[in-house]
């Protein structure tokens, strides 16, 4: 059986990087300086480099390919993991202290840019970490554009599911997503659900996208399991359970730090989850962000009445599908109609934030983002 973990290989532009403890991993490729960056957050059992590739694949069948296309940068943070390019197996990180590591980091690329807007994409479990990244990013004076959901889960209760005593957990403590790691190897339930997701993005394109010895070796690792933002806790002293830390840990409830978040949806049934009711969430959590901001103003009739008409737009405006499963935007035609639904979007947010500041006023629409 082919092991995940080998010699570690660092790829063009990416660095290990410790701060506060925290070691992860940084991909930055800066882009047009007058161009939004993009930073994008991976799910559960992957590495940052599902946005942006590897030496033995081809380039246009990622994210990163297309977004400097459009003169987008990318900045990709893969999360602490025992992975050997990385060699952190930080079994009790907290999505607080994560989001807290991913605004340092974005803080220091953007010394580089002062004043560049930025735009934060989240596949999958990195939805768990929307309301702790932006209070992260807004602590250090950086206000996204919007935050983008790439089938992401949103931080509520209940949208992620535990099995019966937990999930796996390696040796170390973290969740047992690597063939290495699997009780069952490569007969693991999650494994075979992303090899197959990534086979029907293939047979999609025509083509195989990622060789499957490639993506085991050099995509997939073993997470931190609290990022999962379950009941499912852990600290140095083992496993535990508590709903009420986790609830918190994700800022689940509270509403006003929460960004405007945009979604790009997949059709196929193979992920029902989020084709089913990923607009219906986000759009739940952008009405609750907007109205924490409006509550206390003392608005008029007719500011009312069209804040009320605003509001109904965004299920629509902030919305686009993409054919395919969750791996939707890996191989050619998923990642560049992907990055030209993220272009329209950056637009479609920056018009929204502007029709909220005409019917709210200046102070409301700068809590939003930048160039409000």
């Amino acid at each position: 059986m082919f092991e995940a973990q080998t010699q570690p290989t660092l790829f063009a532009g990416e660095e290990r990087i410790e701060r506060a403890t925290i070691t992860g991993l940084r991909y930055l490729r800066q882009g047009d300086p007058h161009r939004p960056l993009l930073l994008f957050l991976p799910g559960g059992g992957h590495l940052a480099r599902i946005a942006y590739g590897d030496p033995f694949s081809s380039r246009a069948d990622f994210l990163d390919y297309w977004l400097e296309r459009h003169g987008i940068g990318l900045l990709g943070l893969s999360y602490p993991s025992d992975h050997p390019v990385i060699g952190a197996a930080l079994s009790d990180l907290t999505i607080t202290a994560w989001a807290d590591w991913v605004g340092s980091i974005t803080s220091v690329v953007l010394r580089e840019t002062p004043g560049r807007q930025v735009v934060v994409a989240m596949w999958s479990m990195a939805g768990r970490s929307v309301s702790a990244v932006n209070a992260a990013l807004i602590r250090r004076g950086i206000d996204a554009i919007c935050f983008l959901s790439l089938a992401a889960v949103p931080p509520l209760p209940g949208l992620i599911l535990v099995g019966s005593g937990g999930e796996p957990l390696t040796s170390r403590g973290l969740w047992a997503r690597t063939v290495a790691a699997a009780p069952d190897g490569i007969c693991d339930g999650h494994i075979q659900g992303f090899l197959a997701g990534l086979t029907d993005q293939g047979r999609d394109n025509g083509r195989p996208i990622i060789e499957q010895e490639i993506y085991l070796r050099h995509y997939m690792c073993n997470t931190p399991i609290m990022l999962r933002g379950t009941v499912q806790r852990y600290s140095p002293s083992g496993p535990r359970w508590d709903l009420e830390e986790a609830q918190d840990d994700m800022g689940a409830t509270r509403f006003a730090e929460f960004p405007l978040t945009a979604m790009i949806v997949p059709t196929n049934r193979a992920d029902e989850r989020h084709a089913l009711s990923d607009r219906t969430a986000w759009h739940f959590l952008n009405a609750q962000r907007i109205r924490a901001e409006a509550a206390p103003r003392d608005l008029r009739p007719d500011q009312w009445m069209n804040l009320r008409t605003l509001v109904g737009t965004l299920p629509l405006r902030l919305y686009r599908e993409i054919r395919g499963g969750h791996f939707f935007f890996v191989g050619a035609r998923g990642a560049e109609a992907t990055v030209a639904h993220i272009a329209s979007l950056i637009d479609e947010a920056r018009d929204f934030r502007t029709e909220l500041e005409t019917i709210c006023g200046s102070r409301h629409a700068a809590s939003l983002g930048p160039n409000a």
